[in-house]
């Protein structure tokens, strides 16, 4: 028996240490991180990922001094990712009361503003009700905090795309009559993607719980990372390194 107690001992001891290793390893190692192409909060310029939420999430992780991979997705593959892998960093992400449990908040990027935007001689205002709108044909980005609000207030009509991009193409097509879009964001992403957006005027500021974008890893994830990000992230903040201005872009 004294063989056997030994024996469970050093097995124990094993366990344990391999998952103190494993542990540490992924602290450690490399870190993933995963976004989507919008300009200018993030987006490629010449093969690399730049924007300004950009420059903040490399600050934060140079501070941190840990290695990382940053991954260009389209916006379902980067949010699955996230709650799926443990220790993957995700921006530029809203904060929903849907998603709070779901992801371990490290620090706000910028501030939002979600409108419909629809046909410049639309009748639709911000004294329409939100009922009404479920008559129209709306696009949105899949898993997009917009596509999830709409069909938590039971929207039907909606037509799911993997790139922001497709609903203006859909809306000259006329197979949508609605696009979301951040305001503080749309004309800056209309002039660099050389779209011609004068069709197009916000016509209805959605009432979204979510007002801010984070930076954000999976529920998963080890807390002595996320404890570490943050912290950077406090650091960066206090210094002022980072400016958020999307007009410098």
């Amino acid at each position: 028996m004294r063989y056997v107690f030994l024996l469970m001992l050093l097995l124990l001891f094993s366990v344990n240490s391999y998952s103190v290793t494993e542990r540490t390893k992924q602290v450690n190692g490399k870190v993933t991180v995963v976004t989507e192409n919008t300009f200018p909060i993030q987006y490629l310029k010449d093969g690399e990922v730049v924007g300004f939420a950009t420059e903040l999430v490399k600050a934060v992780l140079a501070d941190a001094k840990l290695p990382y991979e940053i991954q260009v997705l389209p916006w379902a593959r980067a949010y699955r990712t996230a709650i799926n892998e443990p220790n993957v960093l995700i921006y530029s992400l809203a904060k929903t009361e849907k998603r709070r449990d779901k992801f371990k908040w490290v620090g706000e990027i910028m501030a939002l503003e979600y409108y419909l935007y629809g046909a410049i001689d639309s009748n639709i205002n911000q004294q329409t009700k939100l009922d009404d709108l479920k008559h129209y044909r709306i696009g949105v980005i899949r898993d997009s905090a917009v596509d999830q609000y709409l069909k938590s207030q039971d929207f039907q009509n909606l037509t799911t795309v993997v790139q922001g991009i497709q609903n203006f193409f859909l809306f000259q097509e006329q197979r949508i009559d609605l696009l979301p879009a951040n305001k503080a964001t749309f004309q800056a992403s209309c002039r660099h993607k050389l779209l011609d957006c004068s069709a197009l005027k916000p016509l209805y500021k959605l009432a979204m719980p979510a007002t801010k974008l984070y930076m954000a890893f999976g529920a998963s994830s080890e807390d002595s990372l996320v404890e570490r990000v943050r912290a950077s992230y406090q650091q960066v903040k206090s210094q002022h390194a980072i400016s958020t201005d999307f007009k410098r872009q």
